[in-house]
C-alpha cells in the first residue's frame, strides 16, 4: 500500500524511463527538462534506452552523456525491435522505487516527477497515475492545420483513458513492484502496451488516477504521422488479439471502426467551434484514419507483419 503522507518530508527514488528510436533531433531538448526537475536529485534517474536507432541517434546521446557530470543520466541499447521491449530493458537495471514514463519526443514540467509522487502517496493499493499530455506546435514540422485540430479534440486524452482504466507511457507512474508484479509489457505488441496493462492493473483489483498537474508537453503531430500512428495502433491490436481472434471478434472490430468514425465526425461537426473550412479538413483527416485503420486490417489479415513505425 501507498501510505499517505507529505510527499515533501517522504521522496522516494524515482527511475525515469525514455526509450528513443531514431530521434536525434529531439531527444536533447527531451534529456534536458528532465535533468532541471524540481527534484531531488540524488532521488532521481533518467534511463534512455535507444531501440536501435540508425539515424545517429545512438552515437549522439554515447556523446552527451561522456559530456554530463551528473550520475541522474543513464544510456542503454535494447536491439529487440519495439519500444515496449526497451522499456522493459530499462526496467531490468531501474534503481527507483517508483518508475515514470515519457516519451522522447515529450517535454516535461518542472514539477512532473514531484507532482505524480504526490498523486501516488495520495492512493492506496495498486495504483497508476496518469498525467495530463498537452500539444505544442513542433516548428521542425510542417503539421496541417486539420491535424492540429485533430490532436487538441481526440488525442491522448488522459483525463478520460483514467475514467476506462487506462493510461498510456507519454505519462505513466507506478511503482517498480507493480510492474514487475504484472510482468512489465508485453513485447510482442507495437502499439498499446501500455493500455494493455493499465487494464491488467484495473481487472486485478487495481486504479488508475489522472493528474491535472503533472503535465507533459508532446508535440502536434502531421498528418502523415497520425496515419502512421493509425497503422501502428491497429497492428498492436492484431498482436494483442485479432490475430487468433475469430470472424465475430474481427467483424466486431471493423464496426467500432466505423462506429468511431461517424461518432468523431459527428463532435467535429456539431461540439466544435472551428470554421466550416476547419471541419470539413478535420472530416477529411478522419476519413482518412479510418481508411488507414481499414485497410491496414485487411493486410494483415492477408498476412502482412505489423509495423513498430
Amino acid at each position: 500500500m501507498n501510505s499517505k503522507i507529505d510527499v515533501s518530508t517522504s521522496f522516494q527514488k524515482v527511475s525515469v524511463l525514455v526509450p528513443v528510436y531514431n530521434d536525434v533531433d529531439r531527444i536533447g531538448k527531451c534529456i534536458s527538462y528532465l535533468l532541471n526537475l524540481n527534484y531531488p536529485k540524488d532521488l532521481y534517474e533518467v534511463i534512455v534506452i535507444d531501440n536501435g536507432s540508425t539515424d545517429g541517434t545512438y552515437e549522439y546521446l554515447s556523446n552527451l552523456i561522456s559530456q554530463k557530470k551528473e550520475k541522474t543520466f543513464r544510456l542503454l541499447q535494447c536491439l529487440t525491435p519495439g519500444s515496449y521491449a526497451a522499456r522493459n530493458a530499462g526496467l531490468e537495471v531501474a534503481s527507483g522505487d517508483c518508475i515514470a514514463f515519457t516519451d522522447s519526443d515529450c517535454l516535461v514540467s518542472e514539477n512532473w516527477l514531484l507532482n505524480l509522487m504526490t498523486s501516488w502517496h495520495q492512493e492506496e493499493g495498486d495504483v497508476i497515475v496518469a498525467g495530463k499530455v498537452s500539444f505544442f506546435s513542433d516548428s521542425a514540422k510542417r503539421t496541417q492545420q486539420s491535424a492540429l485540430d485533430f490532436e487538441n479534440m481526440f488525442s491522448m486524452k488522459q483525463d478520460q483513458n483514467a475514467k476506462n482504466g487506462k493510461c498510456i507511457t507519454a505519462n505513466l507512474f507506478c511503482s517498480l513492484d507493480l510492474l514487475r508484479k504484472h510482468g512489465g509489457f508485453n513485447e510482442k505488441l507495437k502499439s498499446g502496451g501500455d493500455v494493455a496493462f493499465s487494464q491488467r492493473i484495473v481487472e486485478s483489483g487495481g486504479k488508475v488516477v489522472y493528474s491535472e498537474k503533472s503535465e507533459v508537453l508532446h508535440p502536434s503531430r502531421n498528418k502523415n504521422e497520425l496515419l502512421v500512428k493509425r497503422r501502428r495502433v491497429v497492428g498492436g491490436m492484431w498482436d494483442l488479439e485479432l490475430a487468433e481472434a475469430g470472424l465475430v471478434r474481427k467483424s466486431r472490430f471493423c464496426a467500432n471502426l466505423v462506429k468511431m468514425f461517424f461518432i468523431r465526425a459527428s463532435q467535429a461537426c456539431i461540439k466544435s467551434r472551428l470554421s466550416p473550412k476547419r471541419k470539413a479538413g478535420l472530416i477529411w483527416l478522419l476519413f482518412l484514419i479510418f481508411l488507414t485503420s481499414m485497410t491496414e486490417f485487411l493486410q494483415l489479415q492477408l498476412g502482412k507483419e505489423a509495423n513498430r513505425t
